[in-house]
């Protein structure tokens, strides 16, 4: 029993005998009586909102003072607005829209099935197959000021979610089949 006893206390080294712990040591007792300064990086996952809120602050600034005349001035924002599928369509127009089609050379024309360019706005506003769902036409000064109003409401963005729908689901009518 006393050799065990001998051989164990001869493999574990105390903590102070360790050469990790005895450099630690010894640049802890220099970092207090030399008084320096130690630069630590920042981690990336710091940086990273802090870099972001940067270049939104230098757009913005250049964006306010520009030359061009901004009668509305909308403000850059990183906060996501949390939209689902059918408002992202129409807002983008990257949807089941004849002129999204057209646009990649998908369809040979751009029109509904009304005889007009199919694009959300005309879908929204002056589409004879959906008149359930129309909305008042905005003037094209008032344009984003109107699209904001509907994405606000939620009666109106509710009404644009089921305009989206009938349009996704029902495509063949909308699309007039011209090959």
């Amino acid at each position: 029993m006393k050799t065990l006893w001998l051989l164990d206390t001869e493999m574990s080294q105390s903590p102070r005998r360790l050469l990790g712990n005895e450099c630690a040591d010894q640049l802890s007792k220099e970092a207090i009586s030399k008084g320096d300064p130690f630069f630590l990086p920042k981690p990336f996952s710091y940086l990273k909102p802090e870099i972001r809120s940067a270049a939104l602050s230098i757009w913005q600034d250049n964006w306010n003072n520009g030359e061009t005349d901004r009668s509305q001035k909308p403000t850059v924002s990183n906060k996501t607005v949390g939209w689902n599928r059918e408002y992202q369509m129409f807002v983008t127009g990257h949807g089941p829209f004849p002129s999204y089609f057209h646009r990649f050379n998908l369809r040979t024309h751009d029109n509904c099935s009304s005889g007009e360019k199919g694009h959300p706005m005309h879908y929204a506003t002056k589409c004879r197959f959906t008149l359930s769902w129309h909305f008042k036409t905005p003037t094209v000064s008032l344009k984003l000021q109107w699209l904001k109003n509907i994405l606000t409401n939620n009666l109106s963005r509710n009404r644009l979610r089921l305009l989206m729908l009938l349009i996704c689901d029902e495509n063949n009518i909308f699309i007039e089949d011209n090959h």
